[in-house]
């Protein structure tokens, strides 16, 4: 049966609730403005609360870089579409747990944390209680930090493997983000204002032309602190 399943995850975001952000990236090529930065080897560990509380508790770093060009950007009332010319580039380091995210000049780091969750495969549906356990226990220290810090805001951001179609995983990932965001915010009481969601699809995997073992590890959803 376990191979029956997937290893979470990847999100794209749809429309959650009145106060969700709403945002679709178009496809790119992996290389395009993105640098993965890892580990020689990976371990996957339980999660600490302790460790998720000084991770999200963190507060996003800014400094100034060289200029980059401004992002090509079309809106709708709900929907904002970056297009690919226009994407700022990222560098994920998961040794350090940051996202490095360079836009129009400046440098921004994002601490982050990788959700446990598991998805039945193909579906948007949690698997287990494992898995609902772990937002529960996310969503326990985001509480935890608004309320010595208010004003954080989390970005519910999810990754997938290069198996499969572009569209295909990008529909998946749009389901898969409006799950855990409903967990979130309806089950375990997190503020809607307090969260948005980024779907990237495959357009960021660590290994694109890794084994069933590697392409699991790029089947992620992070918590990344924005603000």
């Amino acid at each position: 049966m376990k191979n029956s399943l997937l290893l979470t995850s990847a999100l794209c975001l749809v429309q959650f609730s009145l106060h969700a952000q709403v945002t679709v990236v178009a496809p790119t090529s992996a290389s395009n403005g993105v640098l993965v930065v890892r580990p020689a080897t990976v371990v996957v560990q339980s999660q600490d609360s302790t460790v998720l509380h000084r991770q999200l508790s963190k507060a996003p770093k800014m400094v100034i870089v060289t200029q980059a060009p401004e992002a090509a950007v079309t809106t709708t009332k709900t929907t904002t579409v970056v297009n690919t010319v226009g994407q700022p580039n990222r560098v994920y380091n998961s040794e350090r747990n940051v996202v490095v995210v360079e836009e129009q000049g400046q440098s921004r780091e994002l601490p982050y944390v990788t959700l446990h969750v598991l998805f039945v495969k193909g579906s948007a549906k949690l698997l287990d209680g494992e898995s609902k356990a772990a937002l529960q226990q996310v969503a326990d220290v985001i509480l935890a930090v608004s309320k010595t810090e208010p004003g954080a805001i989390y970005d519910i951001e999810g990754h997938t493997s290069t198996d499969g179609t572009s569209e295909g995983n990008m529909e998946l990932s749009a389901a898969r983000a409006k799950s855990v965001f409903e967990v979130l915010t309806q089950n375990y009481g997190v503020p809607a204002t307090s969260l948005s969601a980024h779907g990237y699809g495959q357009m960021f995997p660590m290994y694109p032309h890794g084994n069933e073992a590697e392409m699991q590890q790029d089947r992620r959803v992070l918590v990344v602190r924005t603000k």
